[in-house]
């Protein structure tokens, strides 16, 4: 082989070296070993937030923690605010640098309960639980009854005001049906919704006053009645006709609900 081609040849190993130990490098980057986790609870109660991903969703990324690093080391990262998210059943887990953080919900209205802006101290060093976060929701769903009868939906169960916070009136209650088993606000988009405001005292449908203490309720909906377009919708991601529903209650100026389980129904 000629020098020049040899010479080529040399530089060429060189290039693929230096790329290879680059992408190592990369690839290599120190990522979180450690899982911060925890629960949002009222008197010991899960409390039952969104079902779908709500860091999915930036227009409700409800139930969430911000957490801020004040004593620690985030190689490779900025340290700047950590959103953590939590499931349905008001649990979360994240994967963080072991270090001294600070915790907040940040005042943003978006949680179904009282935001804290007060700092809450948290120090992670490997499998760190906080256990129960006890908090102030604004409206309380409790001793929820359902009945499913020749297509007819009804729900029935308590709404308490639990805040004290003269802003956070009841908005409304909900009904909520989608293809899937994560019925809420945002599935229901790929359903069906029927929502019964405050106050409201026709039909069978019962719903305490924007203004009130709270009080029993009652909601129904016709899945007899929805539209060609909803059933088919339902039908088409549901295959065999099997859905599900949740209830939700809503606080006037924030963002997410309180919600129930889901319940499997089958289309009439």
């Amino acid at each position: 082989m000629k020098r020049k081609n040899i010479i080529t040849v040399l530089i060429m190993l060189l290039v693929a070296a230096s790329m290879l130990v680059q992408s190592c490098g990369k690839d290599n980057l120190e990522y979180p070993s450690s899982t911060l986790s925890g629960r949002f609870t009222y008197q010991g109660q899960p409390v039952k937030l969104l079902h779908t991903s709500p860091d999915l969703f930036a227009t409700n990324a409800v139930g969430h923690l911000r957490f801020q690093q004040v004593k620690g080391d985030q190689p490779k990262y900025g340290v700047g605010l950590i959103d953590v998210y939590a499931k349905h059943d008001g649990s979360f887990s994240a994967k963080f640098f072991d270090g001294d953080y600070t915790a907040s919900t940040g005042g943003t209205l978006k949680s179904p309960f009282e935001d804290f802006t007060h700092s809450m101290f948290v120090q992670v060093n490997g499998e760190t639980n906080i256990g129960d976060i006890e908090v102030v929701p604004y409206w309380w769903m409790s001793n929820l009854q359902t009945t499913y009868t020749a297509g007819v939906f009804t729900a029935t169960f308590n709404v308490a005001k639990v805040s004290t916070n003269a802003a956070r009136t009841l908005q409304y209650v909900a009904i909520y049906l989608s293809p899937t088993n994560l019925p809420d606000i945002q599935s229901a988009t790929q359903g069906a919704v029927g929502t019964f405001n405050a106050g409201t005292s026709t039909g069978g449908n019962l719903v305490p006053a924007a203004t009130s203490a709270g009080g029993a309720v009652t909601i129904k909906i016709d899945l007899n009645t929805l539209t060609a377009g909803q059933k088919q919708f339902l039908k088409a991601f549901g295959g065999s006709g099997t859905i599900y529903a949740s209830v939700g209650v809503k606080t006037t100026g924030v963002n997410d609900q309180i919600y129930s389980d889901a319940i499997q129904l089958q289309l009439p």
